[in-house]
């Protein structure tokens, strides 16, 4: 009875809920990504999985000349776990990764359920399940992709640290190590950390504090050792980048503005209304509101004054907090005792987002995520097979792709070290006696490449060996002396 109460008072957030899964698992191995990011990091995840464990995460950069600065860990141990379940197969991340964006709608609904109203609640998950931008990064197994979801996780525990009477130790050391995970993800969401301290202070949740920074530590322990024992090899590099990087001019901090406030809208269509809350007292009234909105100012901040150009990813650790503001805002428009023309006005500008967003949705498209048109795992995954069937174990071999930028050609490495085959490194072209190269150029073409990886290999023989997908083969360049 109980559970049929639930469903019948929250079919509407069910409802989302399914219609969210759907379109992230629909045709989820041609619409995921498995590029050279993913590629390099799934090697690692498979040699955690057979004991080469290690403290130093994904590389992050480079944004100017002075060396790549590396995440934590926590990203590879991550994923470690459903390569395993899923046999090494690439999907088991991507399927991690989707699961994950449908608990953080989930923890929207909770979130407004509990601190705001149903009907936010409701608004907030549609807004987020339904987003364009949004499902196609749930597809795509990468370390800010699961950002949103401990950013969810550090906000409802603040949350329930700022209203526990029992004092519980729980929330807050849970709030601390959802922090430091998000932190290990992307530096930016360091921002959570601030604001989460910052309300603490403010309401004179001193232990709290201590349990947040307990807990954070937990999180970031395998980080710290890696420093520890390395002679501060991350922190040193992140210095250096501080004092002989590019400091950011004016114009530079205008043009990053100008491109997040850009992204965002695209993102969200109407985040540019959050301006409003800043004039509606009733709102600011409201500590869950203020601390939402002091994130997502915070977030964006650093986004702006981080280098580079700003990228939608940047945003993930405001996700949440965004998606909450907004449908607070449109909620309070669509009470009952507003004017019908401000409410009609309100439907209007919701029903265009989920039809720019439905139109968005690509679900025939036949490449994935960022990867080449016409391109995507299920190619890799063949080409790759095709390579590991024609490779002869007592010749050298190498591989190479001219699809996009990965022309070392992490993903088919991975996939080869999947099906027990082991090419030769990629610093040592010319020594391999057979390249096998995946391109959908001719063979005139292919012989007048320039790319090191081809060109160092000079002379040798051309054929084909297997036609992929959408014009896309696998040739096998063999050394003719």
């Amino acid at each position: 009875m109980k559970l049929s109460k639930v469903l019948k008072s929250y079919w509407p957030f069910f409802l989302i809920l399914l219609i969210s899964a759907i379109l992230r698992f629909w045709r989820l191995e041609q619409l995921t990504t498995f590029g050279g990011d993913q590629g390099y990091d799934f090697l690692i995840a498979k040699g955690i999985l057979q004991g080469k464990f290690t403290l130093l995460g994904p590389k992050i950069g480079p944004y100017n000349n002075f060396g790549n600065l590396y995440l934590g860990p926590a990203y590879y141990y991550l994923i470690a776990p459903w390569l395993f379940l899923f046999q090494l197969d690439p999907i088991g991340p991507a399927f991690f990764t989707v699961m994950t964006a449908l608990a953080t709608i989930s923890l929207i609904f909770i979130i407004a359920n509990q601190f705001l109203s149903k009907r936010i609640a409701i608004l907030a998950s549609a807004i987020y399940g339904l987003n364009a931008i949004l499902i196609e990064q749930s597809r795509a197994s990468s370390n800010p992709h699961l950002i949103p979801f401990f950013a969810a996780v550090s906000v409802y525990s603040y949350l329930k640290t700022s209203q526990d009477k029992s004092k519980s130790i729980l929330w807050p050391l849970l709030a601390g190590f959802s922090v430091g995970i998000a932190f290990q993800l992307h530096y930016l969401a360091i921002s959570l950390l601030i604001v989460i301290l910052i309300f603490n202070l403010l309401n004179s949740k001193y232990k709290a504090i201590i349990l947040v920074f307990i807990g954070l530590m937990l999180a970031l322990g395998g980080q710290i050792l890696f420093e520890f024992r390395h002679n501060f090899f991350v922190t040193n590099l992140f210095l250096i980048q501080m004092h002989q990087g590019k400091v950011l001019s004016l114009a530079t901090v205008l043009k990053n503005i100008n491109s997040s406030a850009r992204l965002l809208t695209s993102a969200f269509i109407f985040s540019p209304i959050l301006i409003f809350i800043l004039f509606n007292k009733n709102l600011l009234k409201k500590q869950l509101i203020t601390f939402l909105l002091t994130s997502t100012i915070l977030g964006f901040f650093l986004v702006v004054i981080y280098p580079g150009n700003p990228q939608p990813h940047y945003f993930a650790p405001i996700y949440v907090s965004v998606i909450l503001l907004i449908s607070t805002i449109f909620s309070s428009f669509l009470d009952p005792k507003q004017n019908f023309f401000i409410k009609f006005a309100v439907m209007v500008i919701l029903t265009i987002y989920f039809l720019i967003n439905i139109s968005s949705y690509h679900l025939l498209r036949k490449n994935g995520y960022t990867m080449p048109d016409g391109w995507n795992l299920t190619g890799i995954k063949f080409a790759s097979k095709a390579i590991a069937n024609d490779v002869d174990n007592e010749r050298t071999f190498n591989v190479a792709a001219t699809l996009d930028g990965d022309t070392r050609a992490m993903p088919y490495r991975y996939m080869l070290s999947v099906y027990g085959k082991t090419p030769l490194g990629v610093e040592k072209y010319p020594q391999a006696q057979v390249i096998y190269l995946v391109s959908r150029d001719s063979l005139d073409e292919i012989k007048n490449y320039s790319v090191w990886e081809i060109a160092s290999f000079w002379p040798y023989n051309i054929s084909k060996i297997a036609d992929v997908q959408n014009g896309i083969r696998v040739y096998k360049l063999t050394k003719t002396n």
